[in-house]
């Protein structure tokens, strides 16, 4: 897997996947939160942004966010709720995992 080339988020934006720690889907747009603290909002939609990042670290546990393998801190697996999973992040945020994407995710972190 490739660790440190640019990445085109559209508006003619090109980011370091290492400083991108998790992209999530507002509508049409894109919202990219970098290891920073700050965010970029890009026109791109988050299915076209995510056929670019194949070759790099990152994962998409859901239908709205896809986040970077290298920031991540912690799972917690299947609870008694029902829920499949959350991802801890290192600024703490919690993703929640999808059914349909628990097998791949846990053949990932094995």
């Amino acid at each position: 897997m490739k660790t440190n080339n640019l990445i085109h988020l559209g508006s003619r934006k090109n980011i370091p996947s290492s400083s991108i720690l998790m992209l999530k889907s507002d509508s049409n747009y894109t919202i990219i939160y970098l290891k920073d603290g700050s965010k970029i909002l890009s026109s791109t939609s988050l299915g076209k942004i995510e056929k670019r990042l194949k070759d790099f670290q990152f994962f998409r546990p859901n239908r709205s966010i896809i986040f970077n393998l290298d920031f991540m801190m912690d799972f917690e697996g299947k609870t008694q709720t029902g829920s499949y999973g959350k991802i801890l992040l290192k600024n703490n945020e919690q993703i929640a995992l999808s059914r349909r994407k628990s097998e791949a995710f846990l053949k990932i972190i094995q």
